[in-house]
């Protein structure tokens, strides 16, 4: 895999998608559009993260600003849909936290159990997807990134704060 498909993939990873049910309202998926806060439905799940704007468009991987996190639904489109959400809750948690890739993740994998979505075989879903993937510059190697996701799943009480505010 070169390194082009392996950046796309782990960026993939990088944005988790909200949970909440779709209702008749919800924006159907269209690339190169900008999607209101909360009106963002993948999988059949309603996706938010607070005010944050979703932007729909092709190019390379997937990215967040302070305002916005923009998907590349061609490339977010073959993953599991647990691994599709993971990714969008990863860059709402750029978006609350900052730019810890750590914080990051352990803000979805929080989000996604509180939520009741992610179990072990989601989890393991998404390490795959880390494998496959490799690592880039900003990320840690996957072995070392799933013991991490695992760690944050495993604590018990501890909730994650949340985007929908």
């Amino acid at each position: 895999m070169g390194s082009a498909a392996r950046l796309r993939a782990t960026f993939a990873l990088l944005l988790a998608l909200v949970v909440a049910g779709p209702e008749p309202q919800a924006v159907a998926i269209e690339k190169d559009r900008l999607v209101p806060a909360g009106r963002l439905v993948i999988e059949g799940r309603r996706l938010s993260c607070g005010s944050t704007k979703t932007l729909l468009r092709d190019f390379e991987g997937f990215a967040v600003s302070s305002t916005v996190i923009m998907l590349n639904m061609q490339a977010l489109n073959p993953l599991p849909r647990q691994v599709q959400w993971l990714i969008y809750y990863h860059e709402c948690g750029h978006i609350l936290l900052g730019q810890s890739e750590t914080a990051a993740d352990c803000y979805a994998v929080k989000r996604a159990r509180r939520e009741g979505w992610l179990d072990d075989q989601a989890l393991n879903d998404v390490c795959a997807v880390f494998n496959i993937a490799g690592h880039g510059p900003v990320h840690p190697d996957p072995q070392a990134r799933c013991d991490q996701l695992r760690q944050c799943f495993a604590k018990k009480g501890v909730t994650a704060r949340d985007g929908d505010r």
